[in-house]
């Protein structure tokens, strides 16, 4: 994958992988219901394998291509300036995310006249306190570090290690030699098994469409209407101008991010796609001291596409009960969408967790959770690949803006 010409070939695997799996999950829709669920178990299964061997590779992969990155930088202060111009950018685009959020739930009001009733059963999850959002970027104990929840932890550890090493002067060159050579394994390691995606992909789209296809197409049709519109609006208008003020041309910018698009839309992890982003970024002539840092992070901070799902699932749930939203209600409801999108991936179960904390803030029915998860997992797929796309867009305009050479 590291020419061109495998990394056409391995997007047009993925392609056709997704168009099989869409057209077998749409004439499952039609089978009984015994063969549907048989066909779907073993189909998502063959997803499922791909996730799993990803998601044991991961971890390793962060830490390994973060302090390398960190290490290399020689120039603390540069550092700073990467770091920092990061956050101000994934902030400033989840803040305009959060904000079309809001005007697709005023504009298409899909809530209204809807009526939905929450699961049987169903018991909300406790919404998180401020504190405990906070401690959990600092989990106890190291092995922490290897789980879902300890990815934020990871990513700090990483950059102290990283600063360490550069602070060690001469000695830590030996470290530095020893972590990009780690790093350089993790990401061949991630390439190998990237083969196998498009059958992956092949399965997880033919389950998604047989299983949850009734759903999206019914009651829950306006709500994936309006998400999807803001959505293709924010990654073809937002992303399309970061692009372009990167210096890399808006079609190259779309062409290139097509294979992370679909890898994210199946999969529905950001880290799963972290390896066909940070191939993608190199092709748009990023340099590795960079996107090794700023997609990582993005994997797991940036959340464009979370934080337009939350804020129109706010206005959604507030209409499906009738309960009128003040401007006040809308500025904290951005607010607490920017907390929830950031915390997402550092709490086990996190878009759940995080949506019944959006939902607490503002004071609305916690059922609106179990009401949204009918329509997750469509809706998942798009807010992700909303997400890695956002991470390569800035990442193209900070290289431009901090004075790092295109290669």
């Amino acid at each position: 994958m590291s020419t061109r010409g495998p990394g056409v070939r391995l997007l047009i695997a993925i392609a056709i992988g997704f168009v099989m799996g869409l057209a077998l999950g749409f004439a499952l829709m039609g089978a009984p219901d015994a063969i549907r669920t048989e066909a779907a178990t073993w189909l998502k299964a063959l997803g499922d394998i791909f996730v799993r061997l990803i998601r044991i590779v991961i971890p390793p992969l962060i830490f390994f291509t973060i302090s390398a990155a960190v290490a290399s930088v020689a120039d603390l202060r540069r550092l700073g300036s990467i770091l920092l111009f990061m956050f101000v950018l994934y902030l400033g685009t989840s803040v305009l995310a959060a904000t079309w959020g809001i005007v697709a739930g005023a504009v298409f009001r899909p809530g209204e006249g809807v009526g939905l009733q929450p699961p049987a059963g169903y018991t909300p999850p406790k919404p998180p306190s401020a504190v405990d959002i906070l401690l959990s970027f600092f989990q106890l104990d190291f092995s922490a570090l290897l789980t879902v929840g300890g990815a934020m932890t990871m990513i700090i550890f990483a950059i102290i290690l990283g600063i360490a090493v550069v602070l060690l002067g001469e000695e830590g060159r030996r470290v530095y030699s020893f972590l990009r050579l780690a790093s350089s394994i993790m990401i061949t390691v991630v390439r190998v098994i990237m083969y196998y995606a498009p059958v992956a992909i092949f399965g997880y789209a033919a389950w998604l469409i047989a299983v949850y296809g009734p759903a999206m197409l019914g009651a829950y049709g306006r709500f994936l209407v309006a998400q999807y519109s803001l959505s293709f609006l924010h990654f073809f208008l937002v992303y399309g101008i970061i692009a372009a003020l990167g210096g890399l041309s808006p079609l190259a910018y779309f062409k290139i991010q097509s294979a992370p698009f679909l890898v994210a839309f199946a999969t529905r992890s950001s880290a799963v796609t972290l390896p066909t982003n940070m191939e993608a970024a190199r092709r748009m002539g990023v340099p590795e001291e960079v996107f090794q840092i700023t997609l990582p992070i993005g994997a797991t901070v940036n959340m464009d596409g979370t934080a337009l799902y939350q804020a129109l699932s706010a206005l959604f749930v507030a209409q499906l009960f009738g309960i009128a939203l003040t401007p006040a209600h809308i500025g904290i409801a951005v607010a607490a969408v920017l907390v929830g999108s950031v915390a997402t991936a550092a709490i086990p179960g996190g878009g759940t967790i995080m949506l019944a904390f959006v939902l607490g803030t503002l004071g609305l029915p916690l059922e609106g959770v179990g009401i949204m998860m009918v329509v997750d997992p469509m809706s998942d797929a798009l807010r992700t690949a909303l997400n890695v796309s956002g991470d390569n867009a800035c990442t193209v305009l900070l290289s431009r803006v901090l004075g790092f050479r295109r290669s």
